[in-house]
């Protein structure tokens, strides 16, 4: 009986190691610059790119708190929201309507050496647009 219990805590902490791990990798791929991060996820199996657009996700929330793009509660709203979607749906979102936009505001040769998560922050600067009526061009002024 021991043995059996002995075998099942190592199976869980093996297999929580391997979920950390391979979170925290797709989390780091989103410091790649963002033309990286788009040609990996282009290619990605479906079940990796699925990871990787919660990751982006995760990440440009974080980020965006740190750069006062979003509130602290905003962002507990967001998280709460958007979990009941498909990631991939949301970035689909983000790559149609906020993508065109961050394009024209800061140009394609910047989007090619800033990180993903950046980018990030700047589709979903963008998206509020849509909602509040606050600009991009407003919220990179705070940084010029």
């Amino acid at each position: 009986m021991d043995f059996l219990i002995g075998v099942i805590v190592t199976c869980l902490v093996i297999f929580g190691v391997s979920v950390y791990s391979k979170t925290d990798k797709l989390n780091k791929l989103t410091r790649l610059c963002f033309t990286d991060w788009m040609t990996q996820y282009h290619y990605a199996e479906t079940h990796i790119k699925h990871g990787m657009s919660r990751a982006l996700i995760l990440q440009t929330f974080h980020l965006a708190v740190d750069l006062h793009a979003l509130t602290p509660q905003e962002r507990v709203e967001l998280d709460a929201g958007w979990m009941k979607e498909d990631p991939k749906e949301i970035l689909n979102q983000w790559f149609e309507h906020a993508l065109p936009i961050v394009k024209q505001e800061i140009g394609a040769h910047e989007i090619e050496k800033s990180e993903a998560r950046m980018i990030g922050v700047f589709m979903l600067v963008a998206m509020k647009s849509f909602t509040i009526g606050e600009p991009l061009r407003d919220y990179l002024r705070k940084f010029s």
